[in-house]
């Protein structure tokens, strides 16, 4: 039995990816298509350099969508994301796999099913999730710089 394929957004011929999966598919296309050199990438003022193999490092924002919206706003022409017809095929070009996310919003929840999830973390965490980037992890240690574990535990300390 074939599996079904989740359709991605109307206007978008690529294969429908989380925002993180979007950007990793992004990176491997600035390297030439070659998922090897993508960890080794000497571009560190990219904004995806962080999200670049598939996983967050320490220090980096976990508002993707933002990170998104930034990079499309610099390369969309005027600044005009709504305008941008990267999302399609054209010749042997495969379309830009951040393209459903440019409007630094995700295409997959509607408005109420997104207002329906910030209200269920404030409930659950009594902050909404825009502050969250900024206080520090459960077992103490600051979001960015140390890994949180114990001295000498991963040789980071």
């Amino acid at each position: 039995m074939l599996k079904k394929i989740k359709e991605a957004v109307p206007g978008f011929d690529g294969p429908r990816k989380t925002a993180l999966e979007s950007i990793r598919l992004f990176c491997v296309g600035c390297m030439g298509g070659s998922f090897a050199l993508v960890p080794e990438c000497p571009s560190v003022n990219c904004v995806f350099h962080a999200y670049r193999t598939g996983v967050i490092e320490v220090g980096a924002s976990r508002r993707f969508l933002k990170v998104i919206k930034s990079y499309c706003a610099d390369c969309a022409p005027g600044g005009d994301v709504g305008g941008c017809t990267a999302g399609k095929n054209f010749l042997d070009l495969t379309p830009c796999s951040i393209w459903p996310y440019r409007r630094g919003v995700s295409p997959y929840y509607s408005a109420k099913a997104r207002e329906q999830r910030r209200a269920r973390a404030i409930s659950l965490f009594g902050i909404a999730t825009q502050e969250a980037d900024f206080l520090p992890r459960i077992d103490g240690s600051a979001a960015s710089g140390t890994c949180g574990h114990l001295a000498g535990w991963c040789g980071a300390l």
